[in-house]
């Protein structure tokens, strides 16, 4: 990793690890269009207080250096930029709903609640045209780790890097994304070996790109059914 030279425009590209299978494997990559970030910039720094004028109030994050591009997806491009219309007052945002608490981020998983897992999404400040999809689907979300958490959903890819969220590193080689359409999605817990087995989701609106996460923690387990199995058939 290193930095480029701020004092020129550069363009810095290279194929990411998911680029260089794809033409491993005889593909095409057949780019047609490209994302912006501002990953990477402190605005924190913005000043307009500088003694120089209004002129100079960016000139602490014009000057930041920028890193270089590198093949790991999975570490760039977390906050992409987007076009909204004049008319906005408000950055779009992402709710959740039918998680533990309202407003939370933790969803979890007892016996009997298998349920109980439509996720409720919500695209507040903003009205979708319904217009801009990802392969047809207005929302994706992407499960890091799938061996621990199932989905109905229509699954579009597994993932080498991540969209719009940094993974986990050891999620990486694991992480699906999916697509849906509509206000919810449905996610099941899948019997684990112990309890308190925990993945993470990113919900992205692609229109907006507004996000959500929440965390999963399954604490539904293979000991625990065979228990009540017994139980029952003893009764």
């Amino acid at each position: 990793m290193g930095y480029l030279d701020n004092g020129s425009i550069t363009v810095d590209a290279v194929l990411t690890k998911k680029g260089r299978e794809i033409l491993k494997n005889g593909g095409n990559l057949n780019i047609t269009s490209f994302t912006l970030s501002d990953t990477g910039v402190d605005y924190s720094l913005w000043n307009p207080d500088h003694p120089s004028g209004s002129a100079f109030y960016g000139e602490a994050i014009e000057n930041l250096p920028q890193l270089e591009a590198t093949v790991h997806a999975e570490y760039n491009l977390r906050n992409r930029l987007i076009s909204l219309n004049q008319s906005t007052i408000a950055v779009p945002a992402l709710t959740l709903g039918n998680l533990d608490t309202s407003g939370g981020t933790l969803k979890t998983f007892n016996e009997g609640d298998e349920n109980n897992g439509t996720i409720n999404v919500d695209l507040v400040g903003y009205t979708s045209s319904g217009n801009v999809t990802l392969n047809g689907f207005e929302y994706y979300f992407v499960i890091q780790d799938p061996s621990i958490i199932s989905t109905n959903a229509s699954l579009m890819s597994n993932l080498s890097g991540t969209s719009r969220q940094f993974l986990q590193e050891q999620d990486i080689p694991f992480a699906q994304q999916y697509g849906f359409n509509g206000n919810s999605f449905s996610i099941s817990p899948i019997q684990q070996d112990t309890t308190g087995k925990q993945t993470n989701i990113y919900v992205v609106n692609v229109e907006t790109g507004a996000y959500n996460s929440f965390r999963v923690v399954n604490n539904i387990t293979k000991n625990q059914r065979a228990v009540l199995s017994t139980v029952r058939s003893g009764a």
